[in-house]
C-alpha cells in the first residue's frame, strides 16, 4: 500500500509541477481562435490586447516561440436578452495546451451582452472577463 502510494505521488506529481510553471510570469503564449469568423477574430484580438496589458505572460505573434498554446473558443448568439437590447452575445472560453499539446488548464465560459456598460462591445468586454479571470487564477 505505501509503495502504491508512493508511485502515485511520483506520477502526478509533473502534472501538477506542469500548470504550476503554467502561471509564471514571463512565459511566452500565443492565442489562436478556433473559429474564423468575425466575431471570433474580433474577440481573439480584443483578448491578445487584454493579456498584452497586464503584463504578466507575453504574448507572441508565431506558436513556434509560444511556451504555452491558449486556444479560445467563441460562441456569439443574437437576440434581445433580459440584460441588453439586442445585438450579439458573446461567450468565451480558453483551454491552454503545453507545446506538446497537452491540455494544461480549462477556463469557464464568460459571456456578456452588448449593453451601457461595456459601451455595447461584447466582444471586448468578454475578452477582458476571461483575462481578468486568468489573472485571477495567477494570483
Amino acid at each position: 500500500m505505501k509503495n502504491l502510494l508512493c508511485l502515485l505521488l511520483l506520477v502526478a506529481s509533473p502534472v501538477f509541477a506542469q500548470s504550476d510553471g503554467l502561471f509564471r510570469k514571463g512565459n511566452t503564449v500565443y492565442v489562436e481562435s478556433t473559429s474564423k469568423n468575425q466575431n471570433s477574430q474580433e474577440t481573439e484580438q480584443a483578448f491578445s490586447e487584454s493579456l498584452r496589458e497586464s503584463g504578466f505572460w507575453n504574448v507572441v505573434s508565431e506558436k513556434q516561440q509560444a511556451n504555452y498554446i491558449i486556444k479560445l473558443d467563441v460562441e456569439a448568439s443574437k437576440g434581445i436578452t433580459l440584460t441588453s437590447w439586442g445585438g450579439t452575445s458573446i461567450g468565451c472560453r480558453a483551454k491552454i495546451y503545453n507545446k506538446n499539446e497537452a491540455l494544461v488548464w480549462e477556463s469557464d465560459t464568460y459571456r456578456v451582452s452588448p449593453n451601457g456598460t461595456n459601451g455595447f462591445n461584447a466582444k471586448k468586454a468578454s475578452a477582458r472577463k476571461l483575462a481578468r479571470a486568468i489573472e485571477r487564477k495567477v494570483k
